[in-house]
């Protein structure tokens, strides 16, 4: 069987990109050990964008296009 497990974590950055930055490295370095040693896990991948508007959402309905 496979599976995807999906994480969402959203910042509040006054000091921008600098924050964005540092806050990426930390996540990677969190997501990285999370998957340490688990042969189960396939793939991982982090990315960080702008988020736009306040709106929380819903992750049981995401949409995730592969291609």
């Amino acid at each position: 069987m496979k599976c995807r497990g999906l994480i969402l974590v959203d910042y509040e950055l006054p000091g921008g990109f600098a924050d964005a930055a540092e806050e990426e490295k930390k996540l990677k370095t969190a997501m990285e050990s999370l998957v340490s040693g688990n042969n189960r896990v396939t793939y991982f991948a982090c990315d960080m964008k702008e988020r736009r508007g306040d709106a929380k959402p819903d992750l049981k309905n995401l949409k995730i296009r592969t291609s």
